[in-house]
């Protein structure tokens, strides 16, 4: 009996230790565990988990996301404002305090649903990475429907009034965006003359538009619904130049993207594009800009060599180890973003793309670089923050336009003595690295930063 009456003690108190304690920012204040108490006792240090940084980003990333999510879900259409919130961790990897504020119109039951639903998340949320330090971190909110509506005269953006005007031909700008639609409305083939039409943030499993229909449309807007490879429909055109069908269903490029002639921006983040091949890119020739982010590519097709007017492509968030050769084909490429994924090198042939101006290559696992990255002539922007560079290149002082470098969380014990050579260089960014925090080292570098210094450089650390 004394046995059980000892174990029950240990599982109340573990399951109460376990339970996040949740109130307002005045309830906490008159506990004495106001906003500045708590952040003395949770200081967010530098460094406050073991184990890869990527892991970590792209998890407190998609936390953000379920947490937005959450009070989307427990809201309602009548409700219109926002939860300032404040998460304090502990160091065992548990949530501790959430102290929270209300602003706007927002029902009491759905304060209270909200509430409840994040109690719950976050009770059983585990982290993927150990966590070493008590931190924490502070979030915005919305509740209920936050409709990002464009301004002006020539702008609908409800059902009702859309059906109203008499006067379609002066509308340029069609929103119907979040208005929870489960088919494209025929409504919308009235405004001849509109540029753009937002439908975005409803609940479309099958789009099938007729652009011949709307011969003036410039920008389409379908991303966050539920659309699959199989059911966006576009008839072909020659007008269409934005194309925006992030965070659907897709696995690949929907055939329908072919349909647009003289496509010139096209956004897939946020799909799962697992079927992703060599074929994807056909017909795509007239792209300036494509966006990837978070696909979950293990891979990048040799294919999108096949994008050779691209100028912008953005990678971040996938889980690529490598480039694809084919990259240096891309000749009118201006930037390129690899941040946030697995890299380990950058290809030799990085120096065939002479027109680059910005590469953003941070939070990878480098440790070197190209040593034809000096032929990058027009490059402006180096972000090479965390990564695991011990040393740079001497070459890195032939960059002669170079701008900003941003080498910040690394490994370096020393700067290449070509540095300052770089004239233009207007930034330097050079925090957590041993060179900046062992004072031996330090001195060792001063004269070059200070040179970089007399040359009119920003240099942080």
């Amino acid at each position: 009996m004394k046995l059980f009456f000892l174990s029950s003690i240990f599982f109340v108190s573990s399951f109460a230790y376990s339970q996040i304690k949740i109130m307002t920012f005045s309830e906490a204040e008159s506990k004495h565990l106001s906003v500045k108490q708590l952040d003395s006792l949770y200081p967010s240090p530098k460094k406050f988990f073991d184990g890869a940084a990527d892991s970590y980003f792209k998890s407190q990333q998609a936390f953000l996301l379920s947490v937005n999510g959450q009070a989307r879900k427990n809201s309602t259409k009548k409700d219109n404002g926002i939860l300032w919130a404040r998460f304090y961790v502990g160091k065992e990897g548990h949530f501790d305090y959430f102290l929270y504020s209300f602003e706007g119109k927002v029902s009491e039951e759905s304060k209270t649903k909200v509430l409840d639903s994040l109690r719950v998340y976050l009770d059983n949320y585990r982290f993927p990475v150990k966590i070493t330090a008590a931190y924490s971190f502070h979030q915005l909110i919305n509740i209920g429907l936050i409709r990002q509506l464009p301004k002006g005269r020539n702008v609908i953006s409800t059902l009702d009034d859309a059906i109203a005007t008499t006067r379609p031909d002066t509308v340029k700008i069609l929103a119907l965006n979040q208005l929870e639609l489960t088919e494209v409305p025929e409504i919308i083939y009235k405004f001849t003359e509109m540029k753009e039409l937002n439908l975005g943030g409803n609940e479309l499993k099958n789009a099938n538009i007729d652009l011949t229909r709307l011969p003036k449309l410039k920008h389409l807007w379908l991303n966050a619904n539920q659309l699959s490879n199989n059911s966006l429909t576009l008839t072909p055109n020659k007008t269409l130049r934005i194309l925006n069908i992030q965070n659907n269903r897709f696995t690949d490029v929907p055939a329908a993207v072919q349909a647009c002639k003289k496509l010139s921006s096209l956004w897939l983040g946020y799909n799962k594009l697992s079927q992703l091949n060599d074929q994807s890119f056909l017909g795509l020739r007239r792209l300036r800009d494509i966006n990837l982010y978070s696909c979950d590519l293990n891979t990048l097709p040799q294919g999108i060599n096949k994008l050779r007017r691209l100028e912008v492509i953005d990678l971040y968030h996938n889980n690529l180890k490598e480039l694809p050769s084919s990259i240096g084909r891309m000749r009118r490429l201006q930037q390129l973003a690899l941040s946030n994924n697995q890299l380990t090198h950058l290809p030799q042939n990085l120096r065939k793309l002479r027109r680059l101006q910005a590469l953003y290559a941070h939070h990878n696992k480098l440790s070197s670089l190209p040593s034809s990255l000096k032929r990058l002539k027009r490059l402006t922007i180096l972000d090479l923050n965390h990564n695991q560079f011990s040393v740079l290149p001497g070459s890195i002082g032939a960059l002669s336009v170079v701008e900003e470098i941003d080498v910040s969380y690394n490994n370096l014990s020393e700067l290449p003595t070509q540095m300052p050579q770089l004239k233009r260089l207007k930034k330097l960014y050079l925090r957590e690295n041993p060179v900046t925090e062992d004072p031996m080292l330090l001195s060792r570098s001063k004269p070059i930063m200070e040179n970089l210094t007399q040359n009119k450089t920003d240099v942080s650390y």
